[in-house]
């Protein structure tokens, strides 16, 4: 049998999942943040043309509203699903060890406390984007699994992204 060329032990809390939702949100794709203020600049412009006549003023205050009011949204709606899915995890996944090992050709992922265990080629995974605290591994657009970089030993990490950027070629990246 093959030797594994990286073990690593890891978990999910709370505070790691709702870290994971803000950067799913806002960091996954580069065109979120664009796409948000060129909504906010049309939304102020639309606004301003509906009074009498546009000021700059007035434009660059609506705009700031408009702004604050459209993030305010989206992370009252992140924490909710947050809380939610910490109410509502009744397998105890967040908080549960995870044990994978990477090998050349695949992954093992195991989790004891669910009696889950499973196989998986690179070549099946959507992506795999490195943040500041995590490796997610995108299994599909929308299914995605952590590794805590606290949890990878200080000494394998920089062996880790190589072997990550050399197994995933484009599908890897760095946010």
């Amino acid at each position: 049998m093959d030797q594994a060329k990286f073990l690593i032990t890891t978990r999910m809390e709370k505070e790691d999942y709702r870290k994971f939702l803000y950067i799913a949100t806002f960091l996954r794709k580069k065109s979120v943040i664009p796409m948000l203020v060129t909504m906010c600049l049309l939304g102020s412009l639309c606004v301003n043309a509906g009074w009498e006549h546009i000021t700059l003023g007035g434009f660059i205050i609506v705009f700031f509203i408009m702004l604050a009011f459209v993030m305010g949204v989206t992370c009252f709606r992140l924490e909710r699903r947050n809380k939610q899915r910490v109410k509502t995890d009744r397998t105890g996944s967040i908080g549960a060890e995870s044990i994978l090992k990477f090998y050349d050709e695949y992954m093992e992922m195991e989790t004891p406390i669910l009696h889950s265990h499973a196989e998986l080629r690179y070549e099946q995974f959507y992506g795999v984007m490195e943040s500041k605290d995590f490796f997610i591994f995108y299994i599909t657009m929308n299914q995605a699994s952590l590794i805590r970089k606290k949890d990878v030993n200080a000494e394998d990490i920089a062996a880790f992204k190589a072997f990550l950027r050399g197994i995933f070629g484009a599908k890897y990246r760095k946010l």
